[in-house]
């Protein structure tokens, strides 16, 4: 009944008491309930190990099985305001949530399987197949480039404006500039 690994067929003379195989088969993403004379569980249930009297005709049973519930979460990497958790069964198609984090500094560009981004990318709304394990998107953050702006404050000659993106070290210039009367006292 989509899994693998039943029990061989055995042979019960009619009228006799029949036990059922205690062996339970496998399936991806779902777990092993009982065994059913009916495909879609609306005969009668045989639990493993338990007893019936065979009546005068073949008897099959089917595998019942539940999905098991996996877990899509998100780890803000460094920011805050990640989504909320997500809950999916296997092969089932998991939309990423649109909630974005946030971080100061910093642009949110997208969720990663890998914290470091090199696992595979994925974008808010996009979707995948729900694998049967748990699954952590990563935030990935792209630095925001902000500008050193030097103000002459009535001198001239001092440095121009320079880049430096959040969280970097960023080194004050050595140009001074000159106003005539003044000696150059740093920079605030």
């Amino acid at each position: 009944n989509g899994g693998s690994g039943a029990p061989a067929p055995g042979q019960v003379a009619t009228g006799a008491t029949a036990t059922v195989d205690a062996t339970s088969p496998t399936r991806t993403g779902y777990t092993f309930s009982t065994w059913n004379t009916t495909a879609n569980g609306s005969g009668t249930n045989r639990a493993p190990s338990s007893t019936f009297v065979m009546p005068s005709s073949d008897v099959t049973l089917y595998a019942q099985w539940t999905a098991v519930t996996y877990v899509l979460s998100y780890n803000d990497n460094g920011g805050s305001g990640s989504p909320s958790n997500q809950n999916s069964t296997y092969l089932a198609d998991v939309t990423v949530s649109a909630t974005q984090p946030s971080r100061t500094g910093y642009t949110f560009t997208g969720w990663n399987s890998a914290a470091n981004g090199s696992g595979t990318a994925y974008s808010s709304g996009s979707s995948f197949l729900m694998p049967a394990a748990n699954v952590t998107l990563y935030a990935q953050w792209s630095a925001d480039t902000n500008a050193v702006i030097y103000d002459d404050n009535g001198g001239s000659g001092g440095p121009g404006t320079e880049s430096a993106t959040a969280s970097s070290t960023v080194t004050v210039s050595s140009t001074a500039p000159t106003r005539t009367g003044y000696t150059f006292g740093g920079w605030i």
